[in-house]
């Protein structure tokens, strides 16, 4: 996997181990199965979520924008870039004045953002809360397969709030650490993977979809570090773009 991108800014760096704030426990959907020790440290599971960057609406010093509500403070976490600047125009045009911008950020170290900011917050009666935006499809494709599990909407409503798919039996990737089962968080990647699988075997992967803290879990509870969360496609663009940045970016020599 990739670094963290140099440009993220120097603010948000992990300050914890804390998942409750940003992603509340729910029950295990997808029937993906806890373990009986917790084998992997829970903080190396939520690093996992580096490559998962999400877009959020900040001031122009880099602080996050929330939007006040009536029982909390609602920070939205975009997994896509346009979803995130179409609703920053929108919040421009009713606030012409207001300077803003649109700013990346690793998932596991926005949650962790989001813990300090609330330990900071005045009013304690209104909590910070960041809800991670999904797309659409990957929401309607996720109602779909937990309806074949005999889920009803009620209960997937109630349980799935970031919805991270893969296969039974897994499909696996290879790593430079060898075969890793892959998580992905886009219904259209995990197709893409599949059709480069033979055509015998892939009828034997079905597609499953479970809330990203069972994924956790599970991460967390295996024997060893056997899965990996496949990156985004926001997360390849802006490693390209850091790429292309600091390859038009001239050198300077050391001084002699």
């Amino acid at each position: 996997m990739a670094r963290m991108l140099s440009r993220f800014p120097a603010w948000l760096k992990p300050m914890g181990r804390q998942v409750a704030s940003l992603l509340a426990p729910v029950a295990v959907l997808g029937a993906m199965a806890a373990g009986p020790a917790l084998a992997i440290p829970e903080a190396e599971a939520i690093k996992k979520l580096q490559v998962i960057p999400v877009f959020v609406i900040t001031d122009a010093n880099g602080i996050p924008l929330p939007i006040p509500r009536d029982e909390a403070l609602v920070l939205p976490l975009y997994l896509e870039s346009d979803r995130a600047n179409a609703e920053l125009k929108a919040l421009l045009k009713s606030n012409p004045s207001l300077k803003a911008n649109i700013t990346p950020v690793p998932l596991n170290v926005m949650n962790e953002k989001v813990v300090e900011l609330n330990k900071q917050l005045k009013d304690k009666s209104k909590p910070l809360v960041a809800p991670v935006v999904m797309n659409d499809a990957d929401i309607k494709q996720a109602f779909t397969l937990l309806k074949q599990e005999g889920l009803s909407d009620e209960e997937i409503k109630k349980g799935l709030n970031v919805a991270v798919f893969f296969t039974q039996p897994f499909l696996t990737l290879n790593t430079p650490d060898g075969p890793r089962g892959v998580f992905f968080l886009s219904y259209d990647e995990l197709q893409k993977a599949l059709a480069n699988v033979p055509q015998a075997e892939r009828g034997k992967l079905k597609p499953r979809v479970a809330d990203l803290t069972a994924v956790l879990s599970q991460i967390s509870n295996s024997k060893e570090d056997s899965f990996v969360i496949f990156p985004t496609r926001e997360y390849f663009r802006l490693v390209e773009e850091d790429r292309t940045k600091a390859q038009s970016t001239p050198q300077t020599k050391p001084a002699k």
